[in-house]
Formats: structure tokens, sequence, C-alpha cells
């Protein structure tokens, strides 16, 4: 009672929540979570999930690096040797118009110099001619009449395809240029606007043949991407690598096409260099490489490999450590930022382009979607240990979707925010399992309590039933007390807690003994209580009439059929005992046959007369059969639980083994107690534990002359 007290009350306490969350395993549960992050996956470029993309995206890079094929740009590096054999820098640029100079000897189809000359040269004649005018005018007149050195360096770039470098920023200068003319096809285009700028010196600037965007905005320090193009203030303008290749093209403009998306490429002349929507392009970078590199000194002194530099675009610009930032990459180096244009141009013409198209994501969502439902539906279906499986196996695919279109495609797709996305819905299926297995374990703690005490409840009825159906057969050392011309051992031994055999003993008037021995149909509970209702009928009509036997067995039979609803039936043997002269007259309504043991061992099997059992067929006109006992004779009387108990290989015990173990020597000389304890002990070895399949019933009841005095025979339990 307390079991069930305590468990019931904490079964049903599990909150509402509880219950939702368990209901269908948290199939619910998982298919809200998952339509939400699919809708999340939806969001446009950079969306919540940048971090996890961008890793997956440099992951690529890192492991499947691009192999470099042509090498459209050399970088002319004034690098830590040119700063030891020229001088530091920044150098005089007469020394600048110097490397101008040879470097357009060398034919170079454009050059791109990474470098603002937002000031004049301090260094230039006329200036110094200001300072020492007061100290000494003729050095002053003499170096006035030098030529400036940003004429010189004007002058070099007039020589040569020369590309400026223009920086963007976002504080307004109040001045507005145009670069080189463009065209626009389609909707305007969401590039990345600047509101000023910073430029080299007018003089400088107008001898340039064209001006390039220097800025590249690292995603938390990292070059990712770099744009093709943007605005200056309402003025559209090229990227310094795409300028080069407008110059080199010898293009007077350049064509900006867009789409409902947004930008879709950059046109120069035949070319159209395909961008994200916002006019940038994802850098597919190979590994850092020398060979990009040559020094400025070997330039200005001809050392260099003029093959290396004619009809290349030649990117001019600081690298030597100290003097500028390195970038950091997608693979997690640091290179220098020409190094980054360079690889722009390469991927140009290995058509090496990496691309994250529009529709990228919606693939995303659609793959993140059925993974996800593959997870909502067949976590709840197996067990917790091994549905891990499940995450691995969308996991790989997703992981291979992702490597493959980067590896033959080229494309970017994000399997990391996919895999982060389908941990947590797996991690809610599993929760939500394991709480929907807990409310299963406390509901079937809950009902194994009711149970056990339903069980136990039933379990003290049946044993009362048991005490009491035991307690209602007769015991032969009471019913015997005064009567010492016949010995009685009984037995009856349930298959379940009560059973359905029955047996009765009691005298009859004029020295006759009557015995009863039955089996109603079936086991348990209705039979046992049939067997109460037939044992009280057989008795009452025995007492009552005082006919003969074929009348009290018709008598029985109407008497025990009357109220029988269940229309069971029950098998009976009766037989009346002459106590002074041994006739035996008996009755068998389809019962087990007896055995009428004689004292050398010699068995008979009471088989005459009889008829079908009682409630089986009204008004039978049932037939007696007759036999005469000699002194000491014993009747056996059983159910078919003894002749049917089994062996474990399925062999009966059949009638022949009770015949011979009542010719064992001795037999007639022990009294009919341990007669039938030696019999009922050979038939459970004969079982061998084998839980009987029958109540088991046995009857032994001996004659003695008359006279006789014997001891009482005990109730055998």
């Amino acid at each position: 009672m307390s079991i069930a007290a305590d468990t019931v009350p904490s079964a049903l306490a599990v909150s509402r929540w509880q219950r939702w969350i368990a209901s269908g395993r948290g199939r619910w549960l998982g298919v809200l979570v998952s339509i939400a992050l699919t809708c999340a996956l939806l969001v446009p470029d950079p969306g919540p999930w940048a971090s996890l993309r961008h890793g997956a995206f440099d992951a690529y890079q890192t492991y499947f690096p691009r192999t470099r094929q042509s090498a459209p740009a050399v970088i002319i590096a004034i690098d830590e040797a040119s700063l030891a054999r020229v001088g530091q820098w920044p150098w005089p640029r007469d020394t600048l118009a110097q490397l101008m100079t040879r470097l357009a000897a060398r034919k170079p189809a454009a050059i791109g110099i990474d470098i603002i000359f937002a000031e004049p040269d301090r260094v230039s004649p006329d200036r110094l001619a200001e300072v020492f005018r007061a100290r000494d005018p003729l050095v002053a007149e003499r170096l006035a009449r030098l030529r400036p050195h940003d004429e010189l360096l004007a002058a070099s770039f007039k020589s040569a395809p020369v590309v400026l470098g223009v920086a963007g920023t976002n504080q307004p200068t109040g001045i507005s240029h145009i670069y080189a003319p463009s065209r626009q096809t389609g909707a305007s285009a969401p590039l990345r606007r600047f509101n000023g700028e910073l430029r080299s010196m007018p003089e400088l600037d107008r001898a340039a043949a064209g001006h390039g965007l220097l800025n590249a905005d690292p995603d938390r320090g990292v070059v990712r991407r770099v744009p093709l193009a943007a605005f200056i203030g309402d003025n559209p303008i090229l990227s310094l690598t795409m300028e080069c290749l407008r110059v080199a093209a010898g293009e007077v403009l350049f064509t900006l096409n867009s789409g409902a998306q947004g930008l879709s490429s950059v046109g120069i002349g035949d070319i159209a260099v395909p961008t994200q929507h916002d006019g940038s392009l994802w850098v597919h970078y190979s590994p850092h490489d020398p060979a990009r590199f040559v020094s400025a000194a070997d330039v200005m002194e001809g050392r260099d490999d003029p093959s290396l530099i004619e009809q290349k675009i030649a990117l001019i610009g600081v690298t030597g450590l100290g003097l500028v930032d390195q970038q950091i990459t997608s693979r997690g180096e640091r290179i220098p930022g020409l190094e980054i244009h360079a690889q722009v141009l390469e991927n140009i013409f290995d058509n090496a382009l990496l691309r994250r198209p529009e529709w990228a994501r919606f693939a995303e969502a659609l793959t993140f979607a059925l993974l996800a439902a593959v997870v909502v539906i067949g976590v709840p279906r197996v067990r917790p240990r091994r549905s891990v499986c499940i995450p691995f196996i969308c996991w790989a695919v997703t992981a291979a979707l992702g490597a493959g279109a980067y590896l033959w495609g080229r494309l970017l797709f994000d399997p990391a925010t996919l895999i982060a996305g389908l941990n947590a819905v797996y991690g809610i299926m599993l929760s939500a399992t394991l709480v929907a297995i807990d409310l299963d374990r406390r509901d079937l703690a809950a009902r194994l309590a009711t149970e056990r005490e339903a069980s136990a409840r039933l379990a003290g009825e049946l044993g009362a039933a048991n005490r009491i159906q035991t307690r209602m057969l007769p015991r032969p050392d009471k019913v015997l007390a005064e009567e010492h011309r016949i010995e009685i051992f009984a037995h009856m031994r349930p298959a379940l807690e009560v059973g359905g055999d029955l047996y009765d003993f009691f005298p009859l008037m004029g020295d006759r003994f009557f015995v009863l021995v039955g089996d109603v149909a079936g086991k348990g509970l209705p039979a046992a209580m049939f067997m109460a209702v037939s044992k009280a009928l057989a008795k009452s009509s025995t007492l009552r009439e005082t006919g003969n036997l074929e009348n009290l067995m018709k008598v029985m039979n109407a008497e025990i059929s009357r109220d029988n609803p269940e229309e069971l039936f029950v098998t009976l043997i009766a037989l009346i005992i002459d106590l002074r002269t041994g006739a035996l007259n008996y009755c068998n309504a389809g019962h087990e046959p007896p055995l009428l043991v004689r004292r050398d061992g010699e068995s008979q099997i009471l088989n005459d007369g009889g008829g079908p059992p009682m409630c089986v067929m009204e008004d039978f006109p049932y037939e007696t059969g007759t036999a005469a006992c000699e002194p000491g004779d014993i009747i056996v009387l059983m159910s078919d639980g003894i002749t049917e108990a089994t062996a474990p290989g399925g062999e009966l015990y059949g009638r022949h083994r009770i015949r011979t173990l009542m010719k064992l020597p001795g037999t007639f000389e022990s009294d009919t107690d341990v007669v039938g304890h030696e019999l009922l002990t050979n038939v459970k070895t004969f079982e061998a534990g084998t839980e009987p399949a029958d109540d088991q019933t046995l009857l032994l009841v001996r004659w003695r002359a008359v006279g006789s005095v014997h001891p009482m025979n005990s109730e055998t339990k």
C-alpha cells in the first residue's frame, strides 16, 4: 500500500511542459526547433551564423588550397633587401621615378601602385631650397634650379600605364572625383559606399592612367573577401586589381551588371568577373609563393629577369616587415596585401573564382530541413545508445556535400552551421526521448505498484481461499476418531493457489461409509468455487438420499446442474463400503477409475458401471459396480493430475507406476499414511521439478476386519 501511495502521486505530479515535451518522444518540439533553425538559415548573409560559416570556408582553403597555375601579376616588392641596398623608407621620389622608368622599360601591361603619395616629397630640391635659403643662398639657388622630385615621378607615371591607389574613408572629404567611366545594366547595385577618399597629390594623380580602390574589410582580422567595385560618394570605382586589368586591356570604361539580387558581375571588355551581390569577391587562396615577388632593388640595378614582368601586371608596394601590416588570409597565413591583389588576378585568369550564390542559403536550409526530419523521425525510434549514429550519418552527409561543392564546383556550401543546427535538434530530441523514457518509467512504476498492490490483495484473497478450501476438506483423524474398521489417507495439491479437485468421506447409517473424489473442469478460482458448491451439494444429497447409489448419482447430477451459469462439469467417483462385510458399491461419473489393491500386491481396476460427468446429461441413469474387499486391501482413488504428471521429457506418470509401487515389499505392513507419502514422493521425483499441469488428489482407503484396531492416520497437507 505504501509503495503505491508514494509512487502514483509522484508520477502524476509531472509538470505539463514535461508531458508536452515527452509527447511523441519530443517530435513536436523537434519540428518546432527545426522550423525555427531553417528560417534562421534563410537570413541573408552574413546572418547570425557568420562565424561558423566562415570557419567552414576557411577549413576548405586550409586543407584544399588552390593550386597556382598562371602568373598574370608580379609583385615589385620594396622589401628588406631593397631597403638595405637603396636606403630607408620612404625613398626620395626621384628614386621611385628611376624605379618606374626601369620598370616601364620592361613593358608591363599595367603598373599598380599600392602607395598613396598624399604629401609632397620632403627631400625634393625645391623643398630643400626653402630650408637652405637663409643659411646658404647659393646652395638654395642651385637646388631651386633642379627639377622637383614629384615632377620627375609624375613624368615617369605618364610614360607608363600606371594605376594609383585610392583609399576610401567614412569621413566626408568634400572632394568628388570622377574615375574611369562606367555604365550600369539593371537596377542600382548595392555596392559598398565610402563618404570620402584619400588619394595622391593632384600632380601625381593627374599623371596616372587609372585609379583603383585599395580597401579590403577584414572580418575579425581575416581577409576573406575583397571588393571589386565600390562607390566613393556617388562615383563608382574599381578595385586596384580590376583597374589594373582595365588599363592592361586598354578599355576606356567598365560595366556593372546588376540583377534582381544585386551586382552579378563586373565587365571589362569581353571579360565579365562574377561577384557577390555587394560587388565583393571571395578570394580563393593558394599558399604563399615567393615566386610572385621581385625585389625592387634588383629592378633598379638590372639584376632581375625582364621576362617575369613583360606583359604582366606589376604591383608595386612596400613589403618590408615593420613598414606594412601583414594581412591574415583564410588559410591563417600572414601575407602582404599586395599578394592578395596578385591572387585575385590569378583567380580571374585561372577561372578559379569561389562563388556563394544567393540560392546557396536556400539549398542549405532545404538540406538542413531534410536531415533534421531524419533526426526528428529516427531518434525516438531507436534506443538512445544507438541514436548517436543518426547525427554522425547526418554530419558525414553534410560535410561531404560541402567538400564536394567546394572541390568540384568551387561553391561555398556551409556545413558547419547545418551540423551545429543538427546537434541542437539531436540534443533536444535526445533530451525529450530521455524525458519520455523517464516518464514511462514513472508511469510503469506507478502501474507496477498498483498491480503489486492488486496482486498482493489477490494473493491474500487466494491464500484465504486456499485455507478455506483446505479446511472444507475432511480430516481423517476427526472423521474416523471413533471408527477403527477403516483407514484413510487424503491429499489434495492444487496446481494454482486454489484448485478444482475435491474429496469427501463420512459414515452412513447401517455401518456404511461413503467416499467421494471429484475433479471440476478447469483450474483456479472458478473451479474452486464450483468445487465447493459441488462438494456441499454432493454431501447434502447423500445424507438425504436413503436409496441405492444409482438414485444418489441421479440426485447429485440434478442438484449440481441446477445453478451452473458457466456450464462447468465435474467428474466424480463415489463408493460405499459396508464396514461389516467389506462389500463395495461404486459408481464412476467420468472420473479416473480407482484401483483395488489386494494384500498380495495384485491390483484390480474398478471400472464397471458409471456414466458421463455431472452436468453433462440430465436424468442420466447411472449404473453401479460392486466388488468385495478383503481385510487389509487398499482402494486407491486419484484425479488425473496424478496419472498425467509429466516428466521433463514429456512422459506421463500413468497408472502402471502406482500398481508397481503398491507391489513393493512391506507396503501392506505400513499404515496408509506412509504408503501415501511414498506414492506422492515417487510422483514428485518423476516430475523432477516440473510444475504440475493439473490439481493432484490422492485418497487411500483401507478396510480392516471387524474388531480390528489401528491407529488413525493424520491428514497430509
